[in-house]
């Protein structure tokens, strides 16, 4: 299932946004959740719909800034982002958010209320979550409705995997400072989110951040630690008295089995003040494994030599005679495992990613092979800079598969982009120069820019002339291009 509880069949296949055909419907909170087949792409997602007052509100732009960021995110453990836009709908301006369709169980449901887990096994549960929220916190998002219902349980070959579910209401914390009415607040003032896993500075409308996910968390390991939440209420009111004032519980006064370490920690997860609370989701998972016995959480064991491991999957799935469709979910359980076991920032990673790209282009599915290749290019270019070949054939080829999947003027702006970045560190008759401009002509060009492919076909013409001369096979070429742009425009 993908996480929303409580599905209804859609009477007819309602068709909305030209491609999404819904098919049942979600019990969500305020916005419609459906789940939807993208009939463009042929793959199951999460359509959810959101109505707003009108197009352009500032709710909305923030709404869809932060929600391009999170596109950002390429991590096994968060859920992917496919499209997210304002429309008009049935009539009505709508924010809309397509996400990837998880399979699987909820955390929720794996957790009935009243059962508590296994010591070990709840913290490597809380150490997993904590490992999915560090991706979101590099990108200064804040989750902010961290709870048993938004993770899910993913089989993973012959193990299994957290994903972590609805970015509704996350929020770009550094964009958020001072005082006035935080986000996540509803125009009557009623607070967005699940208040039993709320952080005292969201019922008190103060600045969040990564503590306040890690409350959340904090709350989520009590609940599998004891069976219980950390404070029951029968309303919000009394639940935001005590998550605000009540004193912190103790897990190992209602489960002895607790390890008084384990018990320390969550008190400091679930301290009042985000200051005295840890802020590193990435340390805390670090903490979280080591009380957990380390070798006996289940995950994978990192290779002796995993660069010769990922580097030796890859090369398997290459040279194996597989069909387009089957090489690249392949290359998808490569991608996985580079992720799971090189550093940040590998190389090998990188090019796992590229492989998997083109081999999703391959089967005729450019978007898809956009779609993945869009976070790992822009991390290429910022980690080498724009003139290294990795960051050029990353770049080029995301602006292909951008083009052929109906988006040339993002392609073009994409290679624009790039073009002045290589131009400020290179001569301007420089080879690698060339071919990006020539590609940007095109993408301009297929875009119905003809006026500008024109220029820059023209300029590259006179580049061409100068050192090729004007009978070179290459020059010629250009000079059709640039009567057929100029035909055209």
């Amino acid at each position: 299932m993908s996480g929303f509880r409580g599905a209804d069949p859609a009477p007819t296949r309602r068709l909305v946004l030209g491609r999404y055909a819904l098919l049942e419907r979600f019990h969500g909170g305020m916005a419609e959740v459906w789940k939807a087949q993208d009939l463009r792409l042929d793959r199951t997602v999460v359509a959810k719909f959101l109505r707003v007052p009108d197009r352009g509100t500032h709710a909305a732009r923030r709404f869809l800034r932060e929600a391009r960021i999170l596109a950002g995110i390429d991590d096994p453990r968060v859920v992917r982002i496919h499209d997210v836009d304002e429309a008009e709908i049935d009539g009505q301006w709508q924010l809309y958010l397509i996400t990837q369709y998880v399979h699987g169980r909820t955390l929720r449901e794996a957790l009935p209320r009243g059962t508590a887990l296994d010591v070990d096994h709840a913290l490597r549960r809380a150490a997993e979550l904590c490992e999915a929220l560090v991706p979101v916190h590099e990108q200064n998002l804040v989750h902010r409705d961290v709870k048993p219902g938004n993770v899910m349980i993913r089989r993973v070959g012959g193990g299994e995997r957290l994903v972590l579910l609805d970015f509704g209401i996350a929020r770009s914390y550094t964009a958020f400072g001072g005082t006035g009415r935080a986000a996540g607040v509803t125009g009557s003032g009623q607070l967005i989110g699940t208040p039993e896993y709320m952080a005292p500075e969201r019922f008190l409308l103060e600045p969040d951040g990564p503590a306040t996910d890690l409350y959340a968390v904090g709350c989520v390991l009590f609940e599998m630690l004891t069976g219980q939440q950390p404070y029951l209420a029968p309303d919000y009111g009394d639940l935001a008295r005590l998550h605000t004032h009540a004193p912190v519980p103790s897990a190992r006064a209602l489960r002895p089995a607790v390890p008084a370490a384990v018990d320390e920690l969550v008190v400091r997860l679930l301290a009042k003040r985000p200051g005295d609370r840890p802020a590193d989701a990435r340390g805390i998972a670090e903490t979280l494994r080591e009380l957990g016995g380390g070798g006996r959480t289940g995950r994978r064991p990192r290779p002796a030599d995993p660069e010769g491991l990922v580097e030796s999957r890859c090369n398997a799935v290459l040279t194996g005679d597989h069909p387009p469709e089957e090489r690249a979910r392949l290359l998808a359980d490569v991608a996985d495992l580079a992720r799971e076991v090189l550093p940040a920032d590998h190389a090998g990673a990188w090019l796992v990613t590229l492989h998997l790209a083109r081999a999703l282009h391959t089967a005729k599915n450019p978007a898809a092979a956009a779609d993945r290749l869009a976070p790992v290019a822009a991390r290429i270019r910022q980690v080498l800079g724009p003139v290294e070949p990795l960051t050029r054939a990353s770049a080029l080829n995301l602006a292909r598969y951008l083009g052929e999947s109906g988006h040339p003027a993002a392609a073009a702006k994409h290679l624009a982009e790039l073009r002045a970045a290589v131009a400020a560190a290179v001569p301007p008759t420089d080879e690698r120069l060339s071919e990006i401009r020539f590609d940007l002509a095109h993408w301009l060009a297929t875009a119905g820019e003809h006026q500008a492919a024109a220029t820059e076909y023209r300029a590259l013409y006179t580049d061409h002339c100068a050192a090729l001369g004007p009978d070179a096979p290459e020059t010629v070429r250009l000079y059709e291009l640039i009567h057929q742009a100029t035909s055209e425009g």
